[in-house]
Protein backbone atom coordinates (compact mmCIF):
# COMPACT_ATOMS: atom_id res chain seq x y z
CA UNK A 1 0.00 0.00 0.00
CA UNK A 2 3.03 2.40 1.57
CA UNK A 3 4.44 1.68 -2.36
CA UNK A 4 1.03 2.81 -4.43
CA UNK A 5 1.23 5.88 -2.30
CA UNK A 6 4.68 6.48 -3.12
CA UNK A 7 4.59 6.00 -7.06
CA UNK A 8 0.92 8.00 -7.01
CA UNK A 9 3.23 10.62 -5.52
CA UNK A 10 6.23 10.34 -8.41
CA UNK A 11 3.31 10.43 -11.09
CA UNK A 12 2.17 13.78 -9.84
CA UNK A 13 5.33 15.53 -9.86
CA UNK A 14 6.24 13.91 -13.31
CA UNK A 15 2.61 15.23 -14.34
CA UNK A 16 3.81 18.91 -13.17
CA UNK A 17 7.31 18.92 -14.82
CA UNK A 18 6.07 18.03 -18.17
CA UNK A 19 3.80 20.32 -18.18
CA UNK A 20 4.55 24.10 -19.84
CA UNK A 21 4.37 26.93 -17.99
CA UNK A 22 1.94 28.24 -20.81
CA UNK A 23 -0.25 25.43 -20.08
CA UNK A 24 -0.20 25.70 -16.60
CA UNK A 25 -1.43 29.68 -17.12
CA UNK A 26 -4.12 28.45 -19.43
CA UNK A 27 -5.56 26.22 -17.29
CA UNK A 28 -5.09 28.91 -14.23
CA UNK A 29 -6.94 31.33 -16.40
CA UNK A 30 -9.77 28.69 -18.38
CA UNK A 31 -13.02 26.69 -16.68
CA UNK A 32 -10.53 24.11 -15.77
CA UNK A 33 -9.28 26.29 -12.94
CA UNK A 34 -11.78 25.13 -9.93
CA UNK A 35 -10.35 21.28 -11.02
CA UNK A 36 -7.29 22.03 -10.65
CA UNK A 37 -7.18 23.34 -7.10
CA UNK A 38 -9.05 20.56 -6.17
CA UNK A 39 -6.81 18.76 -7.86
CA UNK A 40 -4.06 20.57 -6.06
CA UNK A 41 -5.95 19.78 -2.74
CA UNK A 42 -6.43 16.05 -2.89
CA UNK A 43 -2.17 15.95 -3.69
CA UNK A 44 -1.33 18.41 -1.05
CA UNK A 45 -3.49 16.48 1.81
CA UNK A 46 -2.70 13.14 0.00
CA UNK A 47 1.20 14.11 1.18
CA UNK A 48 -0.01 15.18 4.54
CA UNK A 49 -1.48 12.34 5.37
CA UNK A 50 1.69 9.91 4.49
CA UNK A 51 4.26 9.18 7.11
CA UNK A 52 7.47 7.75 6.28
CA UNK A 53 8.30 8.05 9.60
CA UNK A 54 8.02 4.56 11.88
CA UNK A 55 8.84 4.34 14.97
CA UNK A 56 11.66 2.27 15.88
CA UNK A 57 11.33 0.79 18.88
CA UNK A 58 15.16 0.02 19.53
CA UNK A 59 16.40 2.91 19.00
CA UNK A 60 13.89 4.65 21.15
CA UNK A 61 15.16 2.19 24.44
CA UNK A 62 18.59 3.00 23.67
CA UNK A 63 17.90 6.91 23.39
CA UNK A 64 16.40 6.24 26.77
CA UNK A 65 19.38 4.35 28.41
CA UNK A 66 21.63 6.97 27.34
CA UNK A 67 19.51 9.83 28.86
CA UNK A 68 19.18 7.74 32.13
CA UNK A 69 22.98 7.34 32.48
CA UNK A 70 23.67 11.45 31.84
CA UNK A 71 20.86 12.20 34.35
CA UNK A 72 22.55 9.84 36.82
CA UNK A 73 25.64 11.43 36.94
CA UNK A 74 24.58 15.01 36.73
CA UNK A 75 22.10 13.97 39.38
CA UNK A 76 24.53 12.51 41.42
CA UNK A 77 27.53 15.46 41.17
CA UNK A 78 24.66 17.85 41.99
CA UNK A 79 23.83 15.85 45.36
CA UNK A 80 27.32 16.13 46.33
CA UNK A 81 27.32 19.78 46.53
CA UNK A 82 30.48 20.04 44.48
CA UNK A 83 32.45 23.20 44.71
CA UNK A 84 34.05 25.53 42.18
CA UNK A 85 36.70 22.60 41.14
CA UNK A 86 33.94 19.85 40.22
CA UNK A 87 31.94 22.00 38.30
CA UNK A 88 33.40 21.66 34.85
CA UNK A 89 33.11 17.92 35.43
CA UNK A 90 29.11 18.70 36.54
CA UNK A 91 28.60 20.83 33.11
CA UNK A 92 30.06 18.12 31.55
CA UNK A 93 27.67 15.50 32.62
CA UNK A 94 24.82 18.69 32.04
CA UNK A 95 25.79 18.62 28.49
CA UNK A 96 25.21 14.84 27.65
CA UNK A 97 21.95 14.93 29.47
CA UNK A 98 20.97 18.22 27.38
CA UNK A 99 22.13 15.70 23.95
CA UNK A 100 20.23 12.32 24.82
CA UNK A 101 17.36 14.91 25.34
CA UNK A 102 17.44 16.10 22.29
CA UNK A 103 17.74 12.62 20.52
CA UNK A 104 14.56 11.74 22.29
CA UNK A 105 12.67 15.06 21.47
CA UNK A 106 13.41 14.56 18.01
CA UNK A 107 11.92 10.41 18.04
CA UNK A 108 9.07 12.11 19.90
CA UNK A 109 8.16 14.50 17.67
CA UNK A 110 7.90 12.42 14.57
CA UNK A 111 5.51 10.35 16.24
CA UNK A 112 1.62 10.68 14.51
CA UNK A 113 -0.08 7.73 14.46
CA UNK A 114 -1.83 5.93 17.47
CA UNK A 115 -0.28 2.59 17.09
CA UNK A 116 3.28 4.62 17.35
CA UNK A 117 2.16 6.02 20.90
CA UNK A 118 1.01 2.96 21.98
CA UNK A 119 4.50 1.68 20.98
CA UNK A 120 6.03 4.42 22.64
CA UNK A 121 3.84 4.01 26.06
CA UNK A 122 5.07 0.59 26.16
CA UNK A 123 8.23 0.89 25.62
CA UNK A 124 8.31 3.62 28.55
CA UNK A 125 6.82 1.12 30.95
CA UNK A 126 8.97 -1.66 30.24
CA UNK A 127 11.97 0.53 30.61
CA UNK A 128 10.75 2.34 34.18
CA UNK A 129 10.47 -1.44 35.64
CA UNK A 130 14.23 -1.91 35.33
CA UNK A 131 15.39 0.12 38.40
CA UNK A 132 14.58 3.62 40.32
CA UNK A 133 16.53 5.65 37.85
CA UNK A 134 14.21 4.30 34.51
CA UNK A 135 11.63 5.12 36.75
CA UNK A 136 12.71 8.39 37.43
CA UNK A 137 14.13 8.86 33.60
CA UNK A 138 10.77 7.74 32.37
CA UNK A 139 8.83 10.28 34.10
CA UNK A 140 10.82 13.21 32.29
CA UNK A 141 10.14 11.45 29.14
CA UNK A 142 6.56 10.80 29.66
CA UNK A 143 6.42 14.73 29.90
CA UNK A 144 7.10 14.72 26.81
CA UNK A 145 4.63 12.33 24.84
CA UNK A 146 2.32 14.07 26.87
CA UNK A 147 3.07 17.49 24.88
CA UNK A 148 3.22 15.80 21.31
CA UNK A 149 -0.19 14.00 21.80
CA UNK A 150 -1.63 17.29 23.08
CA UNK A 151 0.18 19.09 19.74
CA UNK A 152 -1.34 16.01 17.35
CA UNK A 153 -4.77 15.90 19.04
CA UNK A 154 -5.29 19.79 17.73
CA UNK A 155 -4.93 18.58 14.43
CA UNK A 156 -7.74 17.83 12.07
CA UNK A 157 -5.57 14.41 10.81
CA UNK A 158 -5.55 12.85 13.74
CA UNK A 159 -6.53 13.15 17.29
CA UNK A 160 -5.38 9.54 19.17
CA UNK A 161 -6.46 9.43 22.85
CA UNK A 162 -3.37 9.00 24.78
CA UNK A 163 -3.46 7.72 28.64
CA UNK A 164 0.40 7.70 29.84
CA UNK A 165 1.46 5.02 31.84
CA UNK A 166 2.04 5.83 36.12
CA UNK A 167 5.43 3.81 35.99
CA UNK A 168 7.29 7.32 35.76
CA UNK A 169 7.98 8.39 39.16
CA UNK A 170 10.40 11.47 39.99
CA UNK A 171 13.18 10.68 42.85
CA UNK A 172 13.00 12.72 45.74
CA UNK A 173 16.33 12.38 46.50
CA UNK A 174 19.26 12.60 43.57
CA UNK A 175 21.46 10.34 45.10
CA UNK A 176 19.25 7.17 44.77
CA UNK A 177 19.68 7.54 41.08
CA UNK A 178 23.13 5.48 41.18
CA UNK A 179 24.05 2.50 42.53
CA UNK A 180 27.53 2.30 44.51
CA UNK A 181 29.50 0.78 41.33
CA UNK A 182 28.39 3.79 39.84
CA UNK A 183 29.21 6.71 41.60
CA UNK A 184 32.93 5.06 42.09
CA UNK A 185 32.89 5.09 38.13
CA UNK A 186 31.87 8.97 38.23
CA UNK A 187 34.68 9.53 40.89
CA UNK A 188 36.98 7.86 38.88
CA UNK A 189 36.23 9.26 35.54
CA UNK A 190 35.72 12.56 36.36
CA UNK A 191 37.85 13.76 39.20
CA UNK A 192 39.04 17.34 38.42
CA UNK A 193 40.94 20.21 40.16
CA UNK A 194 42.18 23.42 39.91
CA UNK A 195 45.82 24.09 40.49
CA UNK A 196 48.31 27.31 39.49
CA UNK A 197 52.00 27.13 38.39
CA UNK A 198 54.76 29.67 37.31
CA UNK A 199 57.86 29.46 35.74
CA UNK A 200 60.53 31.14 34.10
CA UNK A 201 60.68 31.00 30.45
CA UNK A 202 63.12 32.38 27.39
CA UNK A 203 62.41 34.45 24.50
CA UNK A 204 61.69 31.70 22.69
CA UNK A 205 58.89 30.67 24.61
CA UNK A 206 59.73 26.99 24.31
CA UNK A 207 58.39 25.83 27.89
CA UNK A 208 55.54 27.90 27.42
CA UNK A 209 54.90 26.13 23.99
CA UNK A 210 55.39 22.61 25.34
CA UNK A 211 52.64 23.27 28.00
CA UNK A 212 50.46 24.42 26.14
CA UNK A 213 50.54 21.32 23.72
CA UNK A 214 50.62 19.47 27.63
CA UNK A 215 46.90 21.30 28.46
CA UNK A 216 45.55 20.78 24.74
CA UNK A 217 46.26 17.14 24.48
CA UNK A 218 45.16 16.35 28.05
CA UNK A 219 41.98 18.48 27.89
CA UNK A 220 43.04 21.10 30.93
CA UNK A 221 41.28 24.33 31.04
CA UNK A 222 42.95 27.68 30.76
CA UNK A 223 41.22 29.50 33.58
CA UNK A 224 43.61 32.54 33.96
CA UNK A 225 46.74 33.69 32.59
CA UNK A 226 49.44 36.23 33.24
CA UNK A 227 53.16 37.48 32.36
CA UNK A 228 55.54 39.65 33.72
CA UNK A 229 58.55 40.35 32.36
CA UNK A 230 59.80 43.01 36.03
CA UNK A 231 62.91 40.35 36.67
CA UNK A 232 62.69 37.77 33.91
CA UNK A 233 59.82 36.34 31.65
CA UNK A 234 57.77 34.77 34.14
CA UNK A 235 54.16 32.91 32.95
CA UNK A 236 51.59 32.28 35.04
CA UNK A 237 48.36 29.92 34.39
CA UNK A 238 45.75 29.11 36.29
CA UNK A 239 43.66 26.13 35.16
CA UNK A 240 41.55 22.75 35.83
CA UNK A 241 42.24 19.47 34.57
CA UNK A 242 41.69 15.96 35.79
CA UNK A 243 43.21 15.17 38.88
CA UNK A 244 46.20 12.75 37.69
CA UNK A 245 47.26 15.08 35.02
CA UNK A 246 47.47 18.20 37.08
CA UNK A 247 49.38 16.05 39.66
CA UNK A 248 51.60 15.40 36.89
CA UNK A 249 52.29 19.12 35.79
CA UNK A 250 52.90 20.15 39.59
CA UNK A 251 55.45 17.69 39.75
CA UNK A 252 57.43 18.76 36.94
CA UNK A 253 56.57 22.93 37.00
CA UNK A 254 55.43 22.86 41.08
CA UNK A 255 52.70 25.02 42.21
CA UNK A 256 49.40 25.01 44.17
CA UNK A 257 46.57 23.58 44.19
CA UNK A 258 43.72 26.01 44.61
CA UNK A 259 40.82 25.18 46.76
CA UNK A 260 38.92 28.62 47.05
CA UNK A 261 42.18 30.30 48.96
CA UNK A 262 43.16 33.04 46.34
CA UNK A 263 44.20 36.02 47.87
CA UNK A 264 45.28 39.42 46.48
CA UNK A 265 47.04 42.61 46.93
CA UNK A 266 45.05 45.79 46.12
CA UNK A 267 47.71 49.14 45.30
CA UNK A 268 45.88 52.61 45.52
CA UNK A 269 48.07 55.28 44.32
CA UNK A 270 46.84 59.23 44.48
CA UNK A 271 48.11 62.50 44.09
CA UNK A 272 49.62 63.81 41.40
CA UNK A 273 52.47 65.94 39.96
CA UNK A 274 52.13 68.82 42.08
CA UNK A 275 50.74 67.33 45.06
CA UNK A 276 53.22 64.03 45.21
CA UNK A 277 51.81 60.51 44.98
CA UNK A 278 51.69 58.22 47.70
CA UNK A 279 50.18 54.44 47.83
CA UNK A 280 49.60 51.59 50.17
CA UNK A 281 49.22 48.36 49.19
CA UNK A 282 45.89 46.52 50.92
CA UNK A 283 46.04 42.80 51.10
CA UNK A 284 42.53 40.87 51.17
CA UNK A 285 42.33 36.84 52.03
CA UNK A 286 39.48 34.77 52.61
CA UNK A 287 38.29 34.81 55.73
CA UNK A 288 36.96 31.85 57.61
CA UNK A 289 33.69 30.48 56.89
CA UNK A 290 33.83 32.92 53.68
CA UNK A 291 35.53 30.52 50.94
CA UNK A 292 33.96 32.46 47.95
CA UNK A 293 36.29 35.24 48.60
CA UNK A 294 38.71 33.02 47.56
CA UNK A 295 36.92 32.78 43.90
CA UNK A 296 38.84 34.81 41.20
CA UNK A 297 35.13 35.78 40.19
CA UNK A 298 34.51 36.97 43.12
CA UNK A 299 38.10 39.19 43.14
CA UNK A 300 36.49 40.39 39.57
CA UNK A 301 32.65 41.06 40.54
CA UNK A 302 33.61 42.84 43.93
CA UNK A 303 36.89 44.02 44.31
CA UNK A 304 37.78 45.06 40.71
CA UNK A 305 34.19 46.40 40.26
CA UNK A 306 34.50 48.73 42.87
CA UNK A 307 37.70 49.03 44.57
CA UNK A 308 37.15 52.08 46.58
CA UNK A 309 33.96 51.07 47.97
CA UNK A 310 35.35 47.47 49.24
CA UNK A 311 38.14 49.38 50.41
CA UNK A 312 36.18 52.08 51.93
CA UNK A 313 34.13 49.39 53.82
CA UNK A 314 36.80 46.88 55.01
CA UNK A 315 40.25 49.13 54.99
CA UNK A 316 39.06 52.68 55.99
CA UNK A 317 41.78 53.33 58.58
CA UNK A 318 44.69 52.83 55.74
CA UNK A 319 42.57 54.55 53.08
CA UNK A 320 41.66 57.36 54.66
CA UNK A 321 45.97 58.32 54.52
CA UNK A 322 45.71 58.44 50.96
CA UNK A 323 43.10 61.37 50.70
CA UNK A 324 41.69 64.58 52.52
CA UNK A 325 38.41 65.17 53.97
CA UNK A 326 36.17 67.60 52.17
CA UNK A 327 32.79 69.36 53.00
CA UNK A 328 30.43 68.37 50.01
CA UNK A 329 26.66 69.36 49.94
CA UNK A 330 26.50 69.35 53.84
CA UNK A 331 28.39 66.20 53.88
CA UNK A 332 31.59 64.87 55.14
CA UNK A 333 33.64 62.89 52.32
CA UNK A 334 36.71 61.48 51.80
CA UNK A 335 38.08 62.76 48.62
CA UNK A 336 40.85 60.40 46.72
CA UNK A 337 42.49 62.76 43.90
CA UNK A 338 43.47 60.57 40.92
CA UNK A 339 43.00 57.34 41.96
CA UNK A 340 44.60 54.36 40.84
CA UNK A 341 43.78 50.85 41.55
CA UNK A 342 46.22 48.03 40.55
CA UNK A 343 45.29 44.63 41.63
CA UNK A 344 47.02 41.23 41.78
CA UNK A 345 45.22 37.89 42.12
CA UNK A 346 46.94 35.03 43.10
CA UNK A 347 47.57 31.38 44.86
CA UNK A 348 47.69 30.95 48.69
CA UNK A 349 51.65 30.78 48.31
CA UNK A 350 52.06 33.29 45.67
CA UNK A 351 53.20 37.03 45.21
CA UNK A 352 52.58 39.77 43.01
CA UNK A 353 55.56 39.09 40.29
CA UNK A 354 53.36 35.30 39.85
CA UNK A 355 49.80 36.73 39.88
CA UNK A 356 47.47 34.67 38.03
CA UNK A 357 45.46 37.91 37.47
CA UNK A 358 46.65 41.21 37.06
CA UNK A 359 44.23 44.57 36.03
CA UNK A 360 44.62 48.66 36.23
CA UNK A 361 42.11 50.88 37.06
CA UNK A 362 42.82 54.32 36.67
CA UNK A 363 39.60 56.11 38.98
CA UNK A 364 40.20 59.77 38.35
CA UNK A 365 38.64 61.71 41.39
CA UNK A 366 36.86 59.94 43.80
CA UNK A 367 34.74 60.50 46.64
CA UNK A 368 33.54 58.09 49.51
CA UNK A 369 31.65 58.56 52.82
CA UNK A 370 33.86 59.31 55.71
CA UNK A 371 34.27 57.64 58.70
Amino acid sequence: MQNHRIGYIRLSIQWYKNCSKHHILKLFRGRKLDMLRKTALVLFLTLVSLSAFAFDQADFNNCLGNYAEAISQAAYLASEKAGSAEKQAFEGAADRADKAERSIRDIISKIESTRDFETAQNTLAAFAAGSDLNAHTVAVVEKLLQQRAGFISGSAAIAPEINLSTSGRAAANPEVLMNKRQRRLVMIEIPVVEAVISFTDTDKNRRLDNLKNIFSRHNCRILSDNSDDSNGLTHTFYFSGRKFVVDAILGHFGGDLVQNDMKAVVRLTTGGFWSGKKSVDFKIAPASGKSVMGELSWYKSVVEKDPTRYLADNHYKELATLGSLENVAGEKKLQLKNALAEIWVMSKNGSQRNAVYFSKIDLGDVYVDAR
